[in-house]
């Protein structure tokens, strides 16, 4: 019996100790996308690392998917000189990740979570680009004044537009070779 339940924690040891080292990848993921993958767009510019907010969100369990995306969008902000955006940023993109854990719920509920790209998931693109737009609202809002939030919100709309076309791609990409089946295997 005692073999049994040191064979079982060590495998729950090893699974976590997986699961870490995916969230850091997908941590530093987000960083690099964020920092340096710009897109140029009519307002300045779009980085693809909400894409990579979003893959996070339905690839990690939780709460690994949650603390990656905080970190991973913080340390973008600091790397790129805009650290007083590293406290809004991390609570934001651990936002953009309910909708999607809440939707992996039902879909593990009914052993449909198989894959990254789903019809419910494409639904919590409308949900994460809410909290991206009504997060990043209340920040400017806070930190500066009501009149740059409202003129920053189309940035924020088609930033979180282009995060979800370049998460649609890769994640049809990446469901065509099973990569959810095997990342945390």
């Amino acid at each position: 019996m005692q073999t049994i339940k040191v064979k079982a924690k060590a495998q729950k040891s090893k699974a976590t100790g997986k699961a870490l080292a995916v969230s850091a990848m997908f941590a530093a993921l987000i960083t690099v996308t964020t920092a340096f993958i710009k897109i140029p767009a009519p307002m300045g510019y779009a980085h693809a690392g909400d894409s990579m907010v979003y893959l996070t969100a339905n690839v990690l369990p939780a709460p690994f998917s949650f603390i990656a995306a905080a970190i991973g969008g913080a340390l973008a902000d600091i790397m790129s000189g805009y650290a007083v955006w590293a406290i809004p940023t991390a609570i934001i993109k651990a936002l953009n990740v309910l909708p999607f854990f809440l939707i992996r719920l039902i879909l593990n509920k009914n052993n449909k979570d198989d894959k990254i790209l789903r019809l419910p998931i494409i639904a919590a693109l409308v949900a994460t680009t809410a909290v991206t737009v009504g997060g990043y609202f209340i920040a400017n809002a806070l930190l500066y004044d009501v009149s740059a939030a409202i003129a920053e919100t189309p940035f924020n709309i088609m930033q979180s537009i282009v995060g979800a076309v370049l998460f649609t791609a890769l994640a049809a990409a990446l469901d065509a070779v099973k990569f959810k089946q095997h990342i945390l295997k």
